[in-house]
């Protein structure tokens, strides 16, 4: 089972690459794609990173080319999938047009899902709280319940919050070790 190489790019944090990324892929069946990911950090001593990644695409994909841009539009349509924006560097099946189109799809992904989530969640009883306190809650585009907020610490980092029932309100913070619900939150703003 060989693996062929399909695109390799960087990933730049502040217009510093900061990461090589490389794709290959080996086709299991008509559908299933095997996929290694390879981060490969460009600053500091940091070690690669390889990942397999299991790829089925939708039956529409006619082609080995329409399947492996599907792939590409999937990878790009979750923030955490990347360490920093993707630059594209070389790949022998796609050109660089090709790479920007995949990419600006999977961020139309993403900020529509942020879209719902906002709307989903707009009205639930901790963000309008958070809101209230200026936290600034934002959704998160890894599952329709998630968000985060500034920290009430008045630290840089966050708070996570999950909105997933109007009886469940949990946040909590992983640097100040503290969670609760909306009553908690609202004590812990009262000592700040």
């Amino acid at each position: 089972m060989e693996h062929k190489h399909f695109v390799t790019f960087e990933q730049e944090i502040m217009s510093f690459p900061c990461y090589e990324t490389s794709i290959h892929y080996f086709f299991n069946s008509k559908n299933e794609l095997s996929i290694l990911k390879t981060d490969y950090p460009l600053m500091g001593s940091g070690k690669k990173k390889t990942e397999t990644i299991l790829f089925t695409s939708d039956p529409s994909c006619t082609d080995e080319t329409s399947a492996l841009h599907a792939f590409l539009i999937e990878l790009f349509s979750y923030s955490g999938n990347c360490f920093g924006y993707p630059i594209f560097n070389h790949s022998e099946l796609i050109t660089e047009d090709e790479f920007k189109h995949c990419l600006h799809l999977g961020i139309e992904n993403i900020r529509k899902r942020k879209n719902q989530i906002r709307e989903n969640g707009k009205d639930h009883p901790i963000i309008l709280y958070c809101t209230e306190k200026k936290l600034h809650p934002e959704p998160e585009d890894h599952s329709p319940d998630s968000w985060k907020a500034n920290c009430p610490s008045g630290r840089q980092h966050h708070i996570m919050i999950s909105t997933s029932s109007p009886s469940s309100h949990s946040w909590g913070c992983g640097y100040c070790k503290k969670k609760g619900g909306l009553e908690e939150l609202k004590q812990w703003m009262e000592k700040k």
